[in-house]
């Protein structure tokens, strides 16, 4: 038996990364110095060694860029961007859900009445056409990944949140106003713990709630804007990591409605220190701050949870829109939409400024941030099968770390693995190989 280990070996040749070929020098230099993580070619004990195939693994934030059609891809561990999707993204693109494994991210495309599904592994697009309601605005991923829930305004047909199965990408429900949803569904979030959506109605200044394991709508939440504005018009919708909190956006109202997610009943409402019209927000992963865009006044207001006080107000570029935290929760994405920005901010928790603008697509709306799998096939040499393998790792363990017989080709061995926090790991994977029986 032969054991076949991947390393870094600089080596001609190409390989795919992230959707386009380049050369293994590059690609041996790119893992180094981005993803914080090296899968590379295959040492065997024969002369005609192969690179082995392998994904970028990471963090990447996904922006939705509403005026040209595209989505961009923001490596966070650089802040570079290292694409921008085109084809299969459809017309008016608004937000973004990346599914919690990392390996797909949904973009609702308002002014087509599609989704647009995204493989992270390549970039790649499929769409989904059939039974979308009427200007998909908003979406959310439930935390097992098995399904996404879009809201679809309705600007010429019957508001509706729209609910797909992402293990065939087919809509298995629709709920409408004679479900309960209210007359213009906006924002939606789904709680991590327990089987509920949230839908904020911004005409009726209510958040509807969905019972998930029956999709049913069982209230509505009035969200009441602060003296002297009249209308709350809710928008943008944050849970925090344990579920027991609903944070909700008075884009009319400039305030943020704190619910308690067992009683349904607005606890608290935070008006001092909110400027003017907030509209998307996203706790970080502590659950301990909550980040909210001002849009007209162009600026993050920052909320210690504890308190629901205002502890710091950051200038951002024009029109504030989405927001996103990335995984360690060191820093913060902020999509800027006015089209002379068209810019992402990106913010440092640590001392709550701006540590670096990033050029996107025009007019940049909703945005998401997940950890995208790394992976890594090491093929045995000639006629030689497979019968074992795995990975010498060298630095912080890996997440969702995975060693198995690969599916293709099938006399391989593959790896694969998260790092959502960047860290510096050095993957050498290896497959053990015989000579057929």
């Amino acid at each position: 038996m032969s054991k076949v280990v991947g390393t870094l070996r600089r080596e001609p040749g190409t390989v795919r990364r992230r959707g386009r070929e380049v050369s293994w020098r590059t690609r041996a230099r790119t893992r180094l110095t981005t993803a914080g993580v090296i899968l590379a070619s295959v040492v065997l004990p024969v002369t005609n060694a192969a690179p082995a195939t392998a994904a970028d693994g990471g963090t990447y934030a996904y922006v939705a860029n509403s005026d040209d059609n595209s989505v961009s891809v923001i490596d966070t561990k650089t802040n570079q961007i290292t694409d921008t999707i085109t084809a299969g993204i459809g017309n008016g693109p608004n937000d973004v859900a990346v599914t919690p494994d990392g390996t797909h991210a949904y973009v609702t495309n308002l002014f087509d009445n599609t989704v647009s599904v995204i493989d992270t592994s390549d970039n790649s697009v499929d769409t989904i056409t059939d039974d979308i309601g009427d200007a998909p605005t908003d979406a959310a991923v439930t935390p097992k990944g098995d399904f996404v829930y879009v809201t679809n305004r309705g600007e010429s047909s019957v508001p509706s949140v729209s609910v797909i199965r992402t293990s065939d990408n087919t809509v298995t429900d629709t709920i409408t106003q004679t479900d309960g949803i209210g007359t213009r569904p906006d924002g939606v979030v789904v709680n991590p713990l327990l089987p509920r959506a949230y839908v904020a109605s911004a005409s009726d200044s209510e958040v509807n709630v969905i019972d998930t394991t029956d999709n049913s709508v069982i209230t509505s939440i009035p969200i009441i804007a602060p003296p002297p504005f009249e209308f709350a018009s809710p928008r943008g919708l944050a849970v925090n990591p344990t579920g027991t909190r609903l944070y909700v956006t008075n884009f009319g109202g400039d305030a943020v409605s704190v619910i308690d997610t067992a009683t349904n009943l607005v606890i608290a409402t935070i008006t001092a220190g909110i400027d003017s019209a907030p509209n998307g927000l996203a706790v970080n992963p502590a659950g301990t701050r909550l980040y909210v865009a001002n849009s007209l006044s162009n600026s993050v207001s920052v909320i210690d949870t504890a308190t629901n006080l205002v502890i710091a107000t950051i200038t951002v570029d024009i029109d504030p829109f989405g927001v996103a935290v990335n995984p360690a929760g060191t820093f913060v994405y902020v999509s800027n939409l006015n089209n002379g920005s068209s810019t992402v901010s990106v913010i440092s928790t640590v001392t709550n400024t701006v540590a670096e603008t990033v050029a996107v697509g025009t007019t940049p709306h909703g945005l998401a941030v997940g950890a995208v799998p790394g992976t890594g096939t090491v093929p045995c040499p000639g006629g030689q099968v497979v019968t074992g393998g795995g990975a010498e790792i060298t630095g912080p363990e890996p997440s969702n770390f995975v060693s198995k017989p690969a599916d293709e080709p099938d006399n391989a061995w593959e790896v694969s693995l998260t790092n959502p926090t960047n860290q510096d790991i050095t993957i050498r994977p290896y497959a053990l190989c015989s000579d057929p029986t």
